[in-house]
């Protein structure tokens, strides 16, 4: 029998390179894309070329992703597929657990073959699975049944926890294979290394050796800071196992994430590290057929380097969310970081991140069933190595899960007031005697200031102009602050009424919370609505 993490042949084979020989997934890659820079040529032809000749398949081979100590999701049909070259090859599944359970298909003339067991409520107790075929057979053992938990985005969704853990020391002794989620880790150093294989959809995961870890310290360190944190914490609230699985890429921007027909009919056609579509072909693409619970996602640094991109970032992203949720089949919720604080290296490197961080904003309405976690108190401090990568994902992975147990969990039963979960969202802008007046809603007890000091953060943009004139506010209401115009605007056309609409450096700049702490987002308002 073979085992389910043992040496299978590779799918994707480049005559010319093997990506079984001498890998090293620690290989170093740009993290950020380069301004200047871009991946040609422009790959017209991908769309249109086979998926693949099915005579290139192995005679039998289940997807990668799929091993021992896996999470499958629960109360969907669970498909197991994979591949091979025998049209008509019989394969059968056998599931033990709760009950056994025994599935058949037969491989298709594609070269594909799909096993479906029956949907399965949340199982800790660990099952085992035989999936077999007259080329062989497979052994999956110690598998749960619980959420699957996708993490997409770029470097700072990507960012190991071993750069962050110093900041919560508390958890090294915690971390133990027996807690209530496992890990699938896939590397952007990997794909990029790796990217003249990038033209067309991945059939299976790029590096055979990636399979599903329990969460003990080694497989921990070397995964999502912000993935890691996050099932700490939901596993806190919830008995229901959680898997996660990485699907971000550092320096990825959307157009890299999207399909290859998405990114183009959004008008884009070439990429900064990858080729558009490069990195859905190789880390996303593979999990197409795989149900899962839900998407966190921290990305939009990368088109904060450009203007036009950084404008159309809201209407970029939901049309990347829909499409996943089509591909994929699953009408997942989408919890969204807004982007944190960069240091005054930021404005160098993201010129127009703070219109990014509006439109993400934005996208929380043109988004079904989407959420946003502000970060933007959560970056790099002056003593941080790292402008760009702040190792503050604690806190962040907190909220997240706060969040997720409120809305999946049935957590909002236990936190009746939405403001322990949710930051402050402006609901009405009034145009008063010598300013606006603004709502908020998810204030708890009432809208203060982190510190005590006075109000920061509010102001207004000109009309022609894209960054905000800051001005003096007030909090004069539990729910209302009143952002004071006056002579500052007498003889310009106000178009925005906005929050950090500016590179806002550190915290002081921005420091509205509500009663639980929880930060305002960045956000512009259109001034006469």
């Amino acid at each position: 029998m073979n085992e389910p993490n043992g040496k299978h042949e590779n799918l994707n084979e480049n005559p010319n390179e093997n990506p079984n020989e001498n890998h090293d997934d620690n290989i170093a890659a740009p993290a950020l894309p380069d301004a200047e820079g871009a991946i040609g040529p422009e790959y017209s032809e991908w769309a249109r070329e086979p998926l693949f000749d099915i005579e290139s398949l192995p005679d039998f081979k289940v997807s990668g992703c799929f091993s021992s100590h896996m999470v499958l999701q629960r109360r969907v049909p669970c498909a197991v597929f994979g591949f091979s070259r025998h049209a008509g090859l019989r394969v059968k599944g056998v599931w033990y657990g709760r009950y056994k359970e025994t599935a058949e298909t037969e491989v298709g003339y594609n070269g594909c073959f799909r096993l479906e067991f029956s949907p399965r409520e949340a199982e800790r107790e660990p099952s085992v699975m035989i999936i077999s075929s007259s080329y062989g057979s497979y052994i999956f053992s110690d598998i749960l049944v619980g959420d699957i938990w996708m993490i997409g985005g770029q470097s700072n969704a990507e960012y190991h926890l071993e750069s962050c853990i110093n900041y919560t020391p508390e958890l090294l002794g915690e971390m133990s294979e027996e807690d209530n989620f496992r890990l699938f880790h896939q590397s952007q150093a990997a794909a990029f290394e790796f990217r003249e294989n990038c033209a067309k959809p991945s059939r299976d995961i790029i590096v055979p050796t990636w399979s599903w870890k329990r969460p003990g310290r080694s497989a921990s360190l070397g995964f999502s800071a912000m993935g890691y944190y996050f099932a700490k914490e939901l596993t806190r609230y919830t008995d229901v196992p959680l898997g996660l699985v990485m699907i971000c890429a550092g320096g990825a921007c959307i157009r890299e994430l999207m399909p290859y027909d998405l990114s183009v009919e959004r008008g884009y056609t070439v990429g900064a590290n990858m080729p558009v579509g490069g990195y859905y072909n190789t880390l996303i693409s593979p999990f197409a057929s795989f149900p899962f619970r839900g998407q966190l996602f921290f990305q939009g640094e990368s088109e904060g380097i450009w203007k036009e991109m950084a404008w159309s970032y809201d209407s970029d992203l939901a049309a990347f969310v829909e499409d996943e949720r089509t591909t994929f089949g699953v009408d997942f919720p989408f919890y969204n970081v807004q982007l944190s604080s960069y240091r005054d290296e930021g404005r160098q490197y993201f010129p127009f991140l703070h219109i990014v961080r509006a439109r993400q904003f934005d996208a929380v309405s043109e988004i079904r069933r989407s959420y946003i976690a502000v970060a933007m108190d959560l970056g790099s401090l002056p003593s941080d190595s790292d402008f760009a990568h702040s190792p503050h994902k604690a806190e962040l992975g907190r909220r997240l899960a706060m969040q997720v147990y409120a809305h999946e969990y049935g957590g909002d039963r236990k936190m009746p007031d939405p403001a322990e979960y949710e930051s402050p969202a402006p609901v009405l802008l009034t145009e008063t005697e010598g300013g606006y007046e603004i709502i908020f809603k998810n204030i708890g007890e009432g809208l203060k200031t982190r510190l005590g000091d006075e109000p920061a953060g509010f102001g207004f943009v000109p009309e022609g102009e894209e960054e905000q004139h800051s001005v003096k506010a007030e909090i004069v209401a539990p729910d209302t602050v009143f952002v004071s115009i006056g002579e500052a605007a007498k003889d310009l056309k106000i178009s925005y009424v906005s929050y950090a609409f500016t590179h806002p450096g550190y915290p002081e700049n921005a420091n509205i919370v509500n009663s639980f702490g929880l930060p305002l987002p960045a956000f512009i308002l259109k001034a006469d609505q």
